[in-house]
């Protein structure tokens, strides 16, 4: 893959009052007149957008294969993405009728890459606040009217690229973000901190990845049989110091990835609404074994760990969950898994819309990390890992990962062991 551009191609904002909600669309041209979408008001846009997110479990039963999918499935799963967006879009937007045409018209000029394989990646880059509330990537903005059967590869590679999250690298800014100083290597080998449940076979592949690397310093896994993990206060400690070593001592190396392969908890017992937000970490198979960490509790800790770490932190790490809907947000209380890595202001943060089968996920996290340490900023690591699962396995179960935060976040410099 080429480059993503260097500033957005399309920028999407919103202003709002009881009546609902506006978003602009702003292309790299500031003096041509925003695209306006009349959004209904907040109550209605989550509703629908819980409904979007039923039809995506829906669509994610076509991707669990972890070997190659039949090329019809593929295509058909695309299809039903695609019809499921329109119906989000005619639902939420009250001027829909108005300009269907004019939406994909005007993202096709203003990223006139968006189907070149070959070309510089465009960027959209979505404002925080309401706009979050779409699942942007997962909509066929590229071409409202695409509904045609998949025959060939060509035709699926085209119709894949009707939607953001694998024609744009897809950037959501976080509120006041945190500065990214660049994600240093240190004696030639880049930190990561690795925090697992050992109870899945694609945590056990990732460990045996991070271990191969010579390119990865890595420290870890936690819970370990010798290393365990305290819980939610000590989490809450070491996401707010990344010195911070899990015996309490400094690092010499601070971590500069912070990767999660685990088991998650997003809804309550009951299946309501999200009331409990947990990561299960375990260094065996036993999931009673497995220490809990949960969100509000980490939230609860973060005002004092943010107190007690140095004032002199540096750059704070990148953040890559890979596990189950981490970037999934609650539609009646907008709360989600990443919540204290947004709040903590960690520059860079990657999730998940939804379940992804296990092995999948370590096939994916190896291509992020192959092209990261290869030179390549956080945004273009995760559209090649995406492409490659497409065109290695017919599977675009890419556009369920998420990032939050800084999209041209990279190693400094680049490991020269990193292509071993």
């Amino acid at each position: 893959m080429t480059r993503q551009a260097g500033s957005p191609n399309v920028t999407i904002a919103a202003h709002g009052d009881r009546g609902g909600h506006r978003f602009l669309l702003t292309g790299p041209d500031e003096s041509e007149e925003p695209l306006i979408l009349e959004v209904a008001d907040g109550d209605v846009l989550r509703h629908c957008t819980a409904g979007f997110a039923r039809s995506v479990q829906r669509t994610r039963a076509f991707w669990r294969r972890p070997s190659r999918i039949p090329l019809q499935d593929a295509g058909t799963s695309l299809q039903q993405l695609a019809a499921a967006g329109r119906v989000l879009l005619t639902s939420v937007l009250r001027n829909a009728r108005e300009i269907h045409d004019e939406l994909g018209v005007r993202m096709r000029r203003w990223c006139p890459t968006w189907g070149d394989e070959d070309g510089v990646v465009p960027v959209l880059h979505v404002q925080a606040g309401t706009p979050q509330w779409l699942p942007w990537e997962l909509l066929p903005l590229f071409d409202l009217h695409w509904d045609d059967r998949v025959g060939d590869h060509t035709e699926l590679w085209r119709a894949a690229r009707i939607f953001p999250g694998l024609s744009t690298v897809t950037e959501r800014a976080m509120e006041r973000p945190g500065q990214a100083v660049g994600l240093r290597v240190s004696g030639g080998r880049l930190p990561l901190r690795y925090l697992w449940h050992a109870g899945y076979p694609g945590a056990q592949g990732e460990l045996g990845f991070f271990r191969s690397r010579p390119a990865i310093a890595l420290d870890g896994p936690y819970p370990g049989d010798d290393a365990p993990y305290p819980g939610t206060h000590s989490f809450a400690r070491h996401l707010a110091d990344p010195g911070l070593g899990p015996d309490g001592r400094r690092m010499n190396h601070p971590h500069q990835v912070l990767h999660m392969s685990c088991h998650t908890t997003v809804t309550g017992d009951d299946g309501e609404a999200a009331n409990r937000l947990v990561f299960h970490l375990s260094s065996t198979a036993e999931r009673e074994q497995a220490v809990e960490v949960e969100v509000h509790k980490v939230l609860a800790d973060l005002i004092p760990a943010w107190a007690a770490a140095p004032r002199t932190v540096g750059g704070l790490p990148l953040v890559f969950l890979n596990a189950c809907s981490t970037a999934l947000h609650d539609p009646l209380t907008l709360r989600s898994l990443m919540e204290p890595f947004v709040k903590n202001r960690n520059p860079s943060v990657i999730g998940t819309v939804a379940q992804l089968p296990d092995r999948i996920a370590e096939y994916f996290s190896r291509r992020f990390y192959e092209a990261l340490l290869g030179g390549r900023t956080v945004g273009e690591s995760l559209h090649t890992a995406k492409w490659d699962l497409l065109q290695t396995r017919r599977n675009p179960v890419g556009l369920l990962y998420a990032l939050y935060g800084v999209s041209t976040l990279q190693v400094t410099p680049v490991p020269v062991s990193a292509a071993s």
